[in-house]
This record gives C-alpha cells, sequence and structure tokens, in this order.
C-alpha cells in the first residue's frame, strides 16, 4: 500500500498499531471477564507479532519479498549468545531473590511438591514462552520495529523501543485486574518503566550482534520463568514490597540487575556489534571477543 515509507515512518506507524492493538485486546479482556490463562495470554501477546504482519502485508508491502520476512531475525539462530540470553538473565533473578531471602522481609522456603516439580514447571514455562508468548512480543519489538529504528543511533533507537514496549504493557495493567493489580502505580511504574527500558538494551544488544531474536526471546522467557518460579521457594509476609517492589517481574533489585546486565554486554558485544551496523548485516556466529579486548563504547 504504502511502498516509498522511511524506516522511522514505518516505525511510528507499528508503534502506533500495536498501542491500538493492545488496548483493544485489553477492553476485549476485560469484557469477557474470565480468569488469566495460556489461550488468553497468547491473545494478548500475539498483537506486537499481529501488528508486524499488518505492516509487511497491508501497510507496506515488504512482506511479499523473502528479503522482508528475514529482516525479522528469525531465519538466524544467534547460538554464540543463547549463553547470555539464558544464564545472565536467570542470573539476575535467582540474585536478586538471595538477596531478599537474606534479609527479615522474605525467607527461603522447600515447595510443598518437591524441587523437581518446579524445575519441570520452569521448564515448561520457559518453552511455552519462548516459542509462543515472548516470541510474538519480540517478532513485533526487536523483530520488526528495532531495525526500522536503527538509524537513529544505537541508543536512541533502544531506548524508543524500550519506550514502545513498555507502553504496550499499559492498558493490560490499566484496563484489567490481571497484571501489577496490587502495590502503590506511583512505584510500580517507574519500576516498570525502567525495567523495560534496560531489558530493551541488554535483548538489543543480542539482536544487534547476532541478526536474531531468538536470543533475546529465550532471555524473555528465562526472565518470565525464573520469576514465576522462584515465588514458590521465597515466604514473605510482606507479598506487595517483596513481589511488586523489590523482585518479582520488575522490582528495584531486577531492574539494577538487568542495567549491569546491559552496561556489561554493551562493553563485551561492542565490537562486534559496531562491525554488525557498519557492514549493515551481522557478524558471523562465532563467540565474542573477550572483554579486554573491547573498547569503551562513546
Amino acid at each position: 500500500m504504502f511502498t516509498k515509507l522511511t524506516d522511522t515512518s514505518k516505525a511510528a506507524i507499528f508503534a502506533v498499531l500495536v498501542l491500538c492493538l493492545s488496548v483493544g485486546t485489553a477492553l476485549l479482556l476485560r469484557f469477557i471477564d474470565l480468569p488469566m490463562d495460556l489461550a488468553l495470554g497468547a491473545l494478548w501477546s500475539s498483537t506486537p507479532a499481529v501488528a508486524a504482519l499488518i505492516m509487511l502485508l497491508v501497510v507496506t508491502r515488504d512482506g511479499y519479498s523473502k528479503e522482508g520476512w528475514k529482516s525479522l531475525g528469525l531465519h538466524r539462530l544467534g547460538l554464540n549468545v543463547w549463553w547470555i540470553a539464558f544464564g545472565v538473565t536467570l542470573l539476575v533473578t535467582v540474585a536478586a531473590s538471595a538477596i531478599v531471602w537474606a534479609t527479615p522481609l522474605a525467607s527461603f522456603i522447600m515447595p510443598e511438591d518437591g524441587i523437581i516439580n518446579e524445575v519441570i514447571n520452569f521448564l515448561v514455562f520457559f518453552g511455552i514462552v519462548v516459542f509462543v508468548l515472548g516470541l510474538s512480543e519480540e517478532i513485533g519489538m526487536r523483530g520488526y520495529l528495532q531495525p526500522h529504528l536503527m538509524s537513529l543511533g544505537r541508543n536512541r533507537a533502544l531506548i524508543l523501543v524500550g519506550l514502545v514496549w513498555a507502553t504496550w504493557h499499559m492498558p493490560l495493567i490499566f484496563l484489567t485486574p490481571f497484571y501489577h493489580a496490587t502495590g502503590n502505580k506511583l512505584i510500580i511504574l517507574p519500576l516498570f518503566y525502567g525495567t523495560i527500558v534496560a531489558a530493551s538494551f541488554f535483548f538489543g544488544y543480542m539482536r544487534i550482534y547476532t541478526g536474531s531474536i531468538w536470543p533475546a526471546s529465550i532471555a524473555h522467557a528465562a526472565h518470565n520463568a525464573a520469576w514465576g518460579t522462584l515465588g514458590a521457594f521465597t515466604v514473605t509476609s510482606y507479598p506487595v514490597v517483596v513481589n511488586q517492589y523489590l523482585v518479582g517481574d520488575n522490582g528495584i533489585l531486577i531492574l539494577i540487575g538487568v542495567a549491569i546486565g546491559a552496561i556489561w554486554l554493551s562493553y563485551y558485544l561492542k565490537s562486534g556489534m559496531d562491525r554488525a551496523q557498519e557492514a549493515g548485516a551481522v557478524v558471523p556466529e562465532v563467540a565474542p571477543a573477550p572483554p579486554a579486548a573491547a573498547t569503551v563504547p562513546r
């Protein structure tokens, strides 16, 4: 339909479209008034992927070429940073939980169902997020939106992706009872936006380095599965403070951990990201250079 749009114009249209879809889906969830389950979660999470499909097939028609689909980053695996995507993300949540367990606010407990059952639950939910829930978000945010903003510069692009991604969650928070229904919104929202923007850098760096959205989907899944599972190991008399303000999805300790991870990754992958952007492509799937060889980002 519109074949002459600039990348930033495509990004702007996508952002408006995905936010409209988020409002419409949140209103639908509120109207049907059913408990949130996997099907409804998949419906909500699908909206960024749906927005990307509308952009590719209707608005720009870029999806009628092989290169248009390749731009989403689904055809590359990015194997060389999977250990970062999974391990560092999991470490952030485990470390944050351990800090809280060491305070008078919460304690570590052994789940009644045992560790094995919780590990199985973690792996099942991890797989669902990697291939369904998180992947749908990543197709839109890291697959479509991020590349179309890169002409603005790396930092500006990742900040804008983070802001759109965070704002996409707002209808679910304000129009439904399914997400952050407890706690003071004046505390939760700054923590939420801060964590999402920090995650946008952490996920986005891996997207730039590999040209793939699979590492971002893995990191997304590791985070979601970890904070849900670790709640079974935590007992507290202050659930809002612990689960909303300190750890959980985006407590202050999670925000700090993700920010530290993003700063470390900016050094660790810098040379590869620079080469990928300069070449307008991606670096080969080899192990990143050691940190000592990296230069300080400008």
